[in-house]
């Protein structure tokens, strides 16, 4: 009787392999949970990129003359909260009164980017942006985005679990 109930038991070896490779499963699913609340992340990141520079590109449509006449200046880009140009009229400060009176296209291009630049710092803080547009009719402008884009790694090689990579987003448009 005694051998009969040692063959229908479990032993505690068993047990014990059991509950490692189950434990090893578990860590696999988590790693791979992390992996997709980061992608998902991401998406989101670059989904909101894309419907920032459209909002840019809408502004740039509603200004047409000063956007679509060749005043706007051929190349300027944008880091954190400022605007760099060279004729400094997209980086000027506007008066309160401008912006609840009429204001000149120089000027309203300047809030458009000086709001524009304030939203894009407040969710991107590491982005940076180049604008090059020709001055000749028919106006276009390519506006090229880079942010750093946290990720999670895959291999053992990241350091602490996350790779922080450069991602880029252009467009061209025509105002």
């Amino acid at each position: 009787m005694n051998r009969l109930a040692a063959r229908c038991g479990f032993t505690l070896l068993e047990v014990m392999i059991a509950m490692f490779v189950t434990g090893i499963g578990l860590l696999g699913l988590a790693k791979m949970q992390a992996l997709a609340i980061s992608s998902t992340q991401n998406a989101g990141s670059r989904s909101l990129i894309a419907f920032q520079v459209g909002s840019l590109v809408s502004a740039m449509h509603a200004n047409k003359s000063y956007w679509g006449y060749g005043d706007a200046p051929a190349t300027f880009s944008a880091k954190g909260l400022v605007v760099t140009d060279g004729s400094g009229e997209l980086n000027a400060s506007v008066s309160g009164a401008c912006l609840s009176a009429t204001c000149s296209p120089a000027e309203l291009a300047a809030v458009d980017m000086q709001a524009w630049v304030a939203s894009m710092n407040g969710r991107f803080p590491t982005y940076n942006a180049r604008f090059n547009c020709t001055t000749v009719l028919p106006v276009g402008c390519e506006i090229f985005v880079s942010w750093n884009e946290n990720r999670i790694g895959i291999s053992k090689a990241s350091a602490g679990g996350v790779d922080t990579q450069q991602q880029s987003f252009s467009v061209y448009a025509k105002p």
